[in-house]
C-alpha cells in the first residue's frame, strides 16, 4: 500500500508537486518549511537600490555595453584589454545593482 505522499504524487501524475504536509503532528520526524522574513532595513535598502538601478544602472549599462561592443574586437589588435575589462565591469553595473537590491545590501 502506498503512503500519502506517494499516492498524492501518483494521483497528480508525478509532476513537481509540493507533497509536504501542511501540519506536523506531535512525534513526527518531518519539519515544516521555515520562511525568513525581511527586516525593514532590508526593504528600505532594496527600494534605494531599485532607484539607483533605474536612474543610473540601466542607462550606464546600456551605454557602456555598446562601447564594449565596439572596443572588444580591437583588444587583440591594439591591446585595449584593460579598457575592455573596465567597460565590461560598467556593463555589469545593472546586474550588480539588482543583486544588491535582492539582498538588501546597504549602499555604504
Amino acid at each position: 500500500m502506498m503512503g500519502n505522499q506517494e499516492q498524492y504524487l501518483w494521483i497528480t501524475g508525478g509532476g513537481t508537486v509540493d507533497a509536504t504536509p501542511h501540519h506536523v503532528t506531535k512525534g513526527s520526524h518531518e519539519s515544516p518549511v521555515k520562511v525568513r522574513m525581511a527586516s525593514c532595513g532590508c526593504c528600505f535598502w532594496g527600494i534605494i537600490w531599485l532607484a539607483v538601478l533605474l536612474v543610473f544602472g540601466w542607462p550606464l549599462s546600456i551605454f557602456l555595453g555598446g562601447l564594449y561592443g565596439f572596443v572588444a574586437p580591437l583588444t587583440a589588435c591594439l591591446g585595449l584589454d584593460r579598457l575592455a575589462d573596465l567597460l565590461m565591469e560598467g556593463a555589469n553595473l545593472g546586474r550588480t545593482c539588482a543583486q544588491n537590491m535582492r539582498h538588501g545590501k546597504p549602499l555604504c
